[in-house]
């Protein structure tokens, strides 16, 4: 008779979401030492046309530089709509840098 052992992980609540504009880098550090379990940086509505650019370069800073997961955070990015003209970029930038 073989005894397996299975470590479970440690599972991480999602007890509340936080959705943060990746106009500001100030709202990002804040929630990124939030209490919020989940954090989704935003690109899309919460973005006006003109910073979508800007956004997208804050979000890649905080996914870089930010360790999410020692801070107890699941971080996601939402992205422009597939019909318009941002979302190339969105997809693109994020996932090469």
């Amino acid at each position: 008779m073989s005894h397996t052992i299975n470590h479970l992980k440690k599972l991480r609540l999602q007890r509340s979401e936080l959705a943060v504009p990746g106009s500001s880098p100030e709202m990002i550090d804040k929630a990124a030492n939030s209490a919020a379990d989940f954090v989704f940086l935003d690109i899309e509505d919460a973005v006006a046309p003109p910073d979508k650019e800007r956004a997208r370069k804050n979000i890649i800073q905080a996914l870089n530089d930010i360790d999410w997961r020692a801070k107890g955070k699941t971080v996601s990015v939402r992205i422009n709509g597939l019909d318009t003209h941002y979302m190339y970029r969105d997809v693109v930038d994020v996932m090469e840098q």
